[in-house]
């Protein structure tokens, strides 16, 4: 899986400029310097469909499509419907019970939430009236408000102070953004009930299930929303002047896709009723063995080599910057495809996971299904001039290395499971030869030997 909320708020005026002439890098520039321009018969939403604009196809020769060929729904879009109603229906989660547990979960969490809000405000009165409590308490609360304040101020803070869901900025695609706000606040209380309530229900919420389908319907909104995003090889992610390529942004659903699975697949009461039946036993080996020969293709692919690419896309003084933090994202792209994706799944596909490390799989989860949706988000306060492009960049490596703490537990699991840790080595090893063939036949070899064998892994 790889990292890449799905809110990319482009204004369509300025990347209308960039669509006409996508190598034009002076009109990115100047598009990402004026995020506010004023409506005009010419932006996509009044297009009729028949103007051209211009991509550039795998072959490296322009083409030109009109909106309305880029407004047409693509085959990845069924695909992703039919895998996640599979996974939904065959788990048993189209019951009003599943309806009752989650709303439980939000307003469990939204109390725990008003409850640590009023002991920190009990906490200061007693400091401000001389009656001191003991120190660490001071210390835990100290801690606990700078962390979360920080990463909800960057999340939510300023970009509602900068108007992005409120005032001017909010006139347009207003169900995408809202879904956007949306999901912010349920990934906030996902973790909530993750660290206070785990449990009692966190081990078997559907936040997290909600939360990676959100992320979904964010991708497809901002891919049928902006559909004059520029066709390039380069995502146009990696660069602090770069406008994002909807091939990009419409690769990362894919992603999206994946950790609606992981919701499924980590979650112990719906993995159980996933495997009980044909159509669960299907989305299962799917995704456990063939998530990149089956699904993948379906969505196009933008390669890292190709990250900035494009000429005045980065300053020179970042530069190196972009270099050094795109070679960050490759080291843990094999990490998180073999390790956090098809490792851990061939774990709980034999039923080698502990139940006391279920905990550490869920929470490693859900914090790489915020890293996928949230790092377009990211790309966005850019683009809107909110935040700084290196703060957004670093903020976006963060998340992603932070997947590292698992590192302890993987260096246990691959010496308790050495011929398991061996087969997913052979597979990153696969991948090196960047051969769809050979890394197909690694698949079908890894899914004979797990799920045929009586091998004592």
């Amino acid at each position: 899986m790889a990292p890449k909320m799905t809110t990319v708020e482009e204004s369509h005026d300025a990347t209308l400029k960039v669509e006409e002439h996508p190598l034009n890098t002076a009109s990115e520039e100047s598009s990402a310097s004026d995020s506010s321009l004023p409506d005009c018969p010419t932006n996509a939403d009044s297009a009729k469909g028949n103007e051209p604009s211009e991509v550039i196809g795998d072959d490296g020769v322009k083409k030109r499509l009109s909106l309305e060929d880029r407004s047409r729904i693509p085959g990845s879009f069924w695909v992703s419907i039919i895998l996640i109603g599979l996974l939904e229906g065959c788990s048993g989660m189209y019951t009003m019970d599943t309806v009752y547990s989650w709303w439980d979960s939000i307003t469990t969490s939204l109390r725990t939430v008003k409850n640590l809000l009023e002991y920190e405000r009990d906490l200061m009165w007693s400091a401000a009236t001389g009656e001191f409590r003991e120190p660490d308490e001071y210390l835990r609360a100290a801690l606990v408000t700078i962390v979360s304040g920080s990463i909800l101020w960057v999340l939510i803070g300023k970009p509602m102070s900068a108007g992005l869901w409120t005032g001017q900025r909010s006139t347009r695609h207003k169900m995408h953004r809202y879904m956007g706000l949306c999901f912010l606040i349920q990934y906030s209380l996902a973790w909530v009930e993750f660290i206070t309530n785990y449990e009692g229900a966190g081990e078997f919420s559907f936040v997290p299930h909600t939360v990676a389908l959100n992320g979904v319907i964010q991708g497809y909104s901002a891919y049928f929303s902006f559909r004059v995003l520029p066709n390039l090889k380069d995502a146009g992610y990696y660069s602090d002047k770069g406008v994002m390529s909807r091939d990009f942004l419409h690769e990362n659903i894919c992603f999206n896709v994946f950790c609606v699975f992981g919701a499924v697949y980590n979650n112990n009461a719906l993995r159980e009723v996933l495997q009980s039946n044909i159509g669960g036993r299907i989305a299962e080996f799917t995704m456990v063995f063939y998530p990149f020969v089956l699904i993948r293709p379906w969505f196009p692919t933008t390669r890292l080599k190709d990250a900035g690419s494009r000429e005045k896309t980065r300053s020179a003084n970042l530069e190196r910057f972009y270099q050094i933090g795109t070679t960050m994202i490759k080291i843990f792209y094999l990490w998180a495809k073999y390790f956090l994706g098809f490792h851990l799944n061939f774990m709980l596909f034999l039923g080698l996971i502990k139940p006391e490390n279920m905990r550490f799989m869920q929470g490693l989860h859900l914090l790489n299904t915020g890293t996928v949706a949230i790092a377009m988000f990211l790309h966005t306060l850019r683009f809107k001039k909110i935040l700084p492009a290196k703060f957004t960049f670093s903020f976006y490596i963060a998340q992603v290395y932070a997947t590292f703490c698992a590192l302890p537990y993987a260096i246990d699991t691959f010496m308790s499971h050495p011929k398991l840790a061996a087969l997913s080595f052979s597979g990153l090893l696969c991948n090196m030869t960047r051969s769809r063939a050979i890394h197909s036949s690694w698949c079908v070899v890894a899914m004979l030997l797990v799920a045929c064998t009586d091998i004592d892994w």
